[in-house]
């Protein structure tokens, strides 16, 4: 299956080496340049529901040998979103979820899919949300599950978020794969 890979961007950030590294050229920026996150991220998903598609945010670490995890992980369940960071300071096993869709600085959207949430996200007029929560309430109106994917495979840089208002105190998990990897521990000794 053909994936492409969008990142999401307001072109104020350097993306980091991982994302060179990693993808080389091998993404489409979606450019915010008028700062309005939910706008702009609903315009996004629409132009991602084409494609098979990983939408990252610019303020990431991709981890070591990313599209290989990512695409296999993809492969296993090639029909249903799947995000790869999402509480970042919480222990759980891979699963799969109704709702609570937070974050979205990695997440997998099969083909087509997305558009029908962005339709519905401009329906719930809810612009004091943050996209995400946003989108958690449009995915729970249509009855669309999603896997919350564990060890992260992204990091969060932890920058001020330019895309978005709010900022949360801590957005780097200890979950990260390449942290693990680097202890040489497993996700579930962590």
């Amino acid at each position: 299956m053909k994936i492409r890979y969008f990142i999401r961007t307001t072109l104020e950030r350097k993306l980091d080496k991982s994302i060179y590294e990693e993808l080389g050229e091998d993404y489409t920026l979606l450019i915010d340049y008028e700062h309005k996150p939910i706008d702009s991220f609903i315009e996004q998903l629409k132009i991602i529901s084409d494609y098979n598609s990983i939408l990252l945010e610019d303020d990431i670490i991709l981890c070591k040998d990313f599209k290989k995890h990512i695409e296999s992980v993809i492969s296993i369940y090639p029909d249903i979103i799947i995000n790869f960071f999402t509480s970042p300071n919480m222990y759980f096993k891979t699963h799969i979820i109704k709702g609570s869709f937070n974050f979205n600085q990695c997440t997998y959207y099969p083909k087509g899919i997305s558009k029908t949430i962005a339709l519905e996200m401009e329906k719930l007029n809810m612009n004091s949300l943050g996209y995400d929560v946003l989108e958690s309430h449009a995915m729970f109106n249509l009855n669309i599950y999603h896997i919350q994917y564990r060890p992260c495979l992204v990091q969060h840089i932890d920058y001020k978020s330019l895309l978005s208002y709010k900022h949360i105190s801590s957005r780097r998990s200890i979950y990260f794969k390449d942290y693990l990897d680097e202890l040489n521990i497993s996700y579930e000794d962590a």
